[in-house]
C-alpha cells in the first residue's frame, strides 16, 4: 500500500484554487531564488579532493582530474545562477566506492561514508549509495516522493523511479543510467562471411551466431550469458520487480528457467572463460588481453560481449590512440535476444544517489519545517543535477584532465526525463565525441533499438544497489542470488559447464536453491519493513 506524508505547507507544497471544474489541484512550490543553504556531494570516480563551494569557484580543465568534481563543478555552476546562496560542496574519492588493498576490501563505501560524518561533524547531504534498501532501512534517506508535484519530478521515467521506491519511499534518484545490451562486431563476422542477425534478434539468432566462430582467431562470446535468462523469463527479474509483498520473489526453478538452461552447453562451446576453464584458450591470448572481456571484444576477437556496457563511451571514442576504441569499423549495441517468453529488452546499470534525511538530525522522525527546507534544498539540487536540461548542457560543455587528455564530464548515463525533454537531452548527449557515433540509426540501429524499448519502458531487470539483493553471512555481504550467479563453480555445481553432466546436475538443485534464495530475500525485504516501521512512520496496515 502506498504511504503519502503530508508534510508542512511552510515550505513544501501549496494547494492553489484553479479554475478547472473548480477544484483545488495540487502545484509545486520550489524554494525561492534567494534560499540561503548548503549541500555537500559525497561521490566515487573522483580525484580524491574536498572542493567547498565549488559553484562559486573559477577553475579550468587542468585544475579538474577527476569526472565526479567535474561534473559538479559544471552542475553547480549552472545552478548557482538560479540560487546564488546555496553552497555547493563535493568530495569524490579516488577509484571505485571501496578500497581495496592486495584484492581485498578494507574500506566500505559505508565506512567511507562513516569517516565522513566523523571528519566533517555531518553526514552529506547527497551521496552516490551502494546499498540504497539498506540506507532505507537505517533512516538515513529522505523520502523523495514528498516532492512528487514537482513538474521536473513528474517528467522523470517512471519504471525507472519505480527500481527505487519502497512501498511509497522514494529513497533516491539515478545518478549513473544505462541500458545494458549486447555488444556486437558486425566487421569481425562480415570478414568472415558470417549473416549479422538483425537487432530484434532471439536466442536462437544468437546461437546461431556465436556458433560460427572458429575458437582460434575469434569466439563467440566471453561467457554464457546468464543475464539473458534472468531478464528472458517471467520468473526471474520481472518477478523481482513486479513483487508486492506476498509470495516468493523470484522462481529460479520454473518450467521456463529450466527450458532455458537447456541453452548453456552448448553456449558453453563457443565462449572463453568456459573453454579456458578446460585449456582450450591459449594463455598467451588470454594474457594479452589481460584476461578481461572488453579487451576481447575491442581486439577484435569476440563476435558478441553481453558485459561491460559501462564502456560504451571508450568504444565510440574517435581517436585511433584511445586505449578503449574499438578496433573494428562497424560494431554495434543490440537489445538482449528475445526468448520464447518474453520480448527483446535490456538490462539497467543504476548507480542512485540518496539525499540525506535531514529529519532525523534530531532524532525525531517528524519534520520540523526547517529540516525540510534542508530536504528540499538538497531535491531541488540532486534533480536540477540529473534532470536540468541547463545542467545536462553544463556536464555536456565541461571538460577535465585525464592523464595527458581532456574528456567531457558527461558520462554516458542516458537522460531520466521522458517525452521531448529526452530527445532534447539525448541531441546535447550525442554531441560529446565519445557519444556521436551512436547518433546515425543507420549506422548504430541496434542501439536505437536500444533507444525505442528504453523509451517505451520495455525493460524490468533490477540493480544490485537497489534491490534487496543481499544478506551478510560471517560479517560478509553476500548475493542473495550467490547459488545462481555462481552455478559455473563445479564445487558448486557438482560439474563444469563444459561437462555432459552438468545441466542434470544443476536442474537437481534448483529446487533447494529456489528454497534458499528465497528466505535470503524475505529476510532482505524484512529489513526494509522494519526499517520503514522504525524510521518512517509505518504501520502493520501498511503492509497487508
Amino acid at each position: 500500500m502506498k504511504k503519502i506524508f503530508l508534510f508542512s505547507l511552510l515550505v513544501m507544497v501549496a494547494v492553489t484554487l484553479t479554475g478547472c471544474f473548480g477544484e483545488d489541484e495540487p502545484t509545486y512550490e520550489g524554494i525561492g531564488k534567494d534560499v540561503a543553504g548548503e549541500v555537500t556531494i559525497m561521490l566515487w570516480s573522483g580525484d580524491g579532493q574536498y572542493y567547498e563551494n565549488i559553484g562559486h569557484q573559477d577553475l579550468s580543465a587542468d585544475d579538474l582530474t577527476g569526472q565526479n568534481q567535474a561534473t559538479i563543478y559544471a552542475v553547480a555552476k549552472a545552478f548557482n545562477e538560479e540560487y546564488p546562496n546555496v553552497k555547493i560542496n563535493v568530495y569524490a574519492k579516488k577509484d571505485g566506492p571501496d578500497t581495496y588493498e592486495d584484492g581485498v576490501i578494507v574500506t566500505t563505501w559505508e565506512q567511507h561514508r562513516d569517516n565522513f560524518k566523523s571528519q566533517h561533524g555531518h553526514y552529506p547531504g547527497i551521496w552516490a549509495s551502494t546499498d540504497l534498501p539498506g540506507d532505507l532501512s537505517k533512516g538515513l534517506v529522505a523520502d523523495l516522493s514528498m516532492f512528487e508535484d514537482d513538474p521536473l519530478y513528474q517528467s522523470f521515467n517512471e519504471s525507472v523511479m519505480d527500481m527505487m521506491n519502497y512501498y511509497g519511499v522514494q529513497a533516491g534518484l539515478p545518478q549513473y543510467l544505462l541500458p545494458w545490451g549486447v555488444f556486437v562486431n558486425k566487421s569481425l563476422a562480415e570478414q568472415n562471411n558470417l549473416d549479422v542477425p538483425e537487432p530484434d534478434w532471439d536466442l536462437d539468432d544468437y546461437t546461431d551466431f556465436i556458433s560460427q566462430a572458429d575458437m582460434e582467431n575469434f569466439y563467440g562470446a566471453m561467457d554464457v550469458e546468464m543475464s539473458f535468462f534472468m531478464t528472458g523469463s517471467n520468473t526471474m527479474a520481472k518477478q523481482l520487480n513486479e513483487y508486492d509483498g506476498t509470495g516468493d520473489h523470484i522462481n529460479v526453478n520454473s518450467d521456463e528457467v529450466r527450458d532455458l538452461l537447456d541453452y548453456v552447453p552448448e553456449w558453453s562451446k563457443y565462449a572463453v572463460y568456459p573453454q579456458n576453464e578446460i585449456g582450450k584458450i591459449p594463455t598467451e591470448v588470454m594474457e594479452e588481453n589481460g584476461y578481461w572481456s572488453y579487451n576481447f571484444f575491442k581486439n577484435n576477437r569476440l563476435l558478441t560481449l553481453g558485459g561491460d556496457p559501462w564502456m560504451m563511451g571508450d568504444a565510440a571514442h574517435p581517436a585511433d590512440s584511445h586505449w578503449g576504441k574499438v578496433l573494428a569499423a562497424d560494431w554495434d549495441i543490440y537489445p538482449r535476444p528475445a526468448t520464447d517468453y518474453l520480448p527483446n529488452t535490456v538490462g539497467v546499470v543504476l548507480d542512485p544517489l540518496s539525499v540525506y534525511n535531514y529529519c532525523q538530525e534530531d532524532g525525531n522522525n517528524e519534520c520540523t519545517p526547517e529540516e525540510e527546507q534542508k530536504v528540499q534544498v538538497a531535491y531541488t539540487f540532486a534533480s536540477f543535477w540529473v534532470g536540468d536540461t541547463a545542467a545536462w548542457q553544463a556536464r555536456a560543455d565541461q571538460l577535465f584532465k585525464d592523464g595527458d587528455n581532456y574528456k567531457t564530464a558527461m558520462n554516458d548515463s542516458l537522460p531520466l526525463v521522458t517525452g521531448d525533454e529526452f530527445d532534447e537531452q539525448m541531441d546535447i548527449w550525442y554531441t560529446t565525441e565519445t557519444h556521436a557515433l551512436y547518433r546515425d540509426p543507420n549506422r548504430m540501429p541496434g542501439f536505437h533499438k536500444v533507444l525505442e524499448l528504453w523509451k517505451e519502458g520495455q525493460f524490468w531487470d533490477v540493480s544490485d544497489k537497489t534491490y534487496p539483493y543481499w544478506h551478510t553471512e560471517e560479517e560478509a555481504r553476500v548475493e542473495n542470488l550467490y547459488n545462481w550467479l555462481n552455478m559455473w563453480n563445479p564445487e558448486l555445481a557438482g560439474a563444469a559447464r563444459t561437462d555432459a553432466n552438468w545441466l542434470d546436475n544443476v536442474k537437481a538443485k534448483l529446487p533447494g536453491w529456489n528454497t534458499e534464495i528465497n528466505g535470503h530475500f524475505e529476510d532482505s525485504e524484512q529489513e526494509i519493513v522494519d526499517g520503514l516501521k522504525e524510521f518512517y512512520n509505518y504501520t502493520d496496515e501498511d503492509f497487508e
